[in-house]
């Protein structure tokens, strides 16, 4: 079996244990960094908005430790590749809970979020226009 299928497999069994717990943070941060790939083996890095939304959305719907790993994960995205955050990406139990947990949040997490809503808040208004 080669390098793509061994990582492509990883890639699902990870996606089906988080499929099977869906707030665990652990999980969501082990798939998170297998889609990333590892620069040793020149394995193409595979994250994009969705797969934030898939590895970290239940969890951030959960607690503030679940905002912030989700907010943090969409920051390293945009460094990385440039990527923003989508409004299609965000439903609103999603955004109402980025809203709620935002206070209560380290100053650091606390600007991650703020520059979702504000990116999200900006396409929604440009839909509205």
């Amino acid at each position: 079996m080669g390098d793509w299928e061994q990582r492509n497999r990883k890639l699902a069994g990870l996606r089906e244990e988080l499929q099977r717990s869906p707030a665990n943070l652990d999980l969501a941060n082990r798939y998170w960094r297998a889609l990333a790939g590892d620069g040793a083996k020149n394995e193409a890095d595979y994250r994009s908005g969705r797969y934030v939304i898939e590895a970290y959305r239940e969890a951030a719907l959960l607690s503030k430790e679940g905002v912030a790993a989700f907010a943090c994960a969409y920051r390293e995205l945009f460094d990385v590749s440039g990527e923003s955050p989508r409004a299609a990406f965000f439903d609103e139990p999603l955004v109402l809970s980025l809203k709620a947990k935002f206070p209560e949040m380290a100053e650091t997490d606390r600007r991650n979020v703020e520059w979702i809503l504000h990116s999200i808040g900006s396409q929604m208004r440009k839909v509205d226009e």
